[in-house]
């Protein structure tokens, strides 16, 4: 389906009438001047060319989002960053509480595990977290009303450092798993272990600090009509 170069200029006008000409990502890198048409339900999706489903959004934001879909019009994805002794403790008893059977989990440590892999080279490693990226990238962009439960011991790559700045503005459910320094210190079982605990609590993570970042960014979600308390909301896009 070939899609649409332009949008049609009274749908854009009443667009910038209603929520404003800014760019309502913010994703990093975002130069906050709304300069195109940024579809709330992915045209791909068959989002459609009307004003509950446009919102203005910058270049570089439209660009980088690639059809991810915010939580709730498509897939709901959980992040949950946990230092390296609780990915496989914590996280997972965390996980099992809340998912409902068939949900599905991206996990490093149950990638690995499903190759076979009991100590992973570092070629190893990188054919596991290329699988995560891969699985979590396909989830990122769906369409089902799904479930999908994503465990990362950091919120950022090398290539993308600023992974948490996008999962709070595309409204993922984020929670931080931490037992404490001491617990995971004791967990640790060598040098490298340890050190990959110290390199996790110098990024400082904490669970209010998430919080405090995701009350923001749902007010300004409110304020474009796309997140209510309310079960209907007659600006929320339909599919």
């Amino acid at each position: 389906m070939a899609r649409r170069q332009t949008i049609d200029p009274l749908v854009r006008a009443k667009v910038i009438e209603t929520w404003g000409g800014e760019c309502w990502l913010g994703l990093p890198g975002c130069t906050r001047v709304g300069t195109e048409d940024d579809h709330i339900v992915p045209y791909s999706h068959g989002g459609m060319d009307t004003v509950p489903n446009i919102r203005r959004a910058c270049k570089h934001c439209n660009a980088s989002r690639q059809d991810r879909v915010l939580y709730g019009y498509g897939a709901r994805l959980h992040m949950i960053v946990a230092p390296p002794g609780s990915c496989d403790r914590e996280a997972v008893d965390y996980i099992e509480s809340h998912r409902n059977t068939g949900d599905p989990v991206v996990s490093f440590n149950a990638m690995a595990s499903a190759m076979g892999l009991v100590s992973p080279s570092p070629a190893e490693r990188r054919a596991v977290a290329m699988a995560w990226s891969g699985a979590y990238r396909q989830f990122a962009i769906s369409a089902e009303p799904i479930d999908v439960w994503c465990v990362r011991t950091t919120p950022g790559t090398k290539r993308h450092p600023r992974m948490l700045d996008e999962w709070i503005a595309l409204d993922y459910d984020v929670h931080v798993i931490d037992p404490g320094f001491g617990i995971e210190w004791e967990r640790a079982g060598d040098d490298a272990a340890r050190k990959m605990v110290r390199q996790w609590y110098a990024l400082h993570l904490s669970q209010e600090l998430v919080d405090a970042r995701q009350r923001e960014r749902r007010a300004r979600l409110v304020a474009l009509g796309l997140r209510t308390d309310r079960a209907q909301s007659p600006s929320r896009p339909e599919w």
